[in-house]
């Protein structure tokens, strides 16, 4: 008779993959990385693993769901701690200068996060799970907060909601780049500076 297994016990399962495969994306890059070496991290067969995912892609799909979720509630639940639109918008931007890519441990998150982004424009049903998600979570989320602050009167009501959720998510996901490929980037002072214009443009 076949054991019967707990929920429990299989999310506990997914969430080591998860993690062993996180640990070699960020020591090799995704690309470079293999199903043998998670295997090896994890200490889990290769059948195990493919229990729970059917490729190195499904994998790193859940590792940014997971993020994306963990993200989201931290962002929801400061967003509606804030009383205005403008601190809500800068609340993200100061969440973005805690998270300096400079850093060598979120160098690592980014350089890999960018990594699979190029590889998804080879993959049609990548490119589509990744854009569904920035357009269901990123743009949806700062989008939001802008019709909020045209709706109180403190954002013009001529520009495009969805415009400018993208030139913001451009904006973050530009100077991420650059500091994470460019030797002693200012990437602080020149967030800042992003942030001045992009709020001067959105301010009656």
């Amino acid at each position: 008779m076949t054991p019967i297994v707990s929920e429990e016990y299989k999310e506990k399962k997914r969430q080591e993959i998860l993690q062993s495969a996180h640990a070699c994306f960020a020591k090799k890059g995704f690309e470079a990385s293999t199903v043998d070496e998670i295997v090896t991290h994890s200490g889990l067969s290769k059948g195990a693993i493919y229990n729970y995912f059917k490729s190195k892609d499904e994998i790193y799909l859940a590792l940014m769901e997971g993020q994306t979720n963990e993200s989201g509630k931290t962002f929801t639940k400061a967003i509606d701690e804030r009383e205005t639109a403008l601190d809500k918008l800068n609340y993200l931007i100061e969440a973005y200068l805690l998270n300096d890519p400079n850093d060598e441990e979120n160098k690592d998150h980014a350089l890999v996060h960018f990594e699979f982004r190029l590889y998804s424009t080879r993959k049609p049903e990548l490119k589509k799970a990744l854009t569904e998600r920035y357009k269901s979570f990123f743009v949806t989320l700062l989008a939001g907060i802008i019709q909020e602050g045209q709706t109180t009167g403190e954002f013009k009501k001529g520009i495009d909601p969805d415009m400018y959720a993208d030139i913001f998510w451009a904006m973050v996901n530009g100077v991420t780049l650059q500091a994470a490929i460019l030797e002693n980037y200012r990437y602080k002072d020149i967030l800042k500076e992003m942030q001045s214009m992009f709020v001067e443009n959105l301010m009656v």
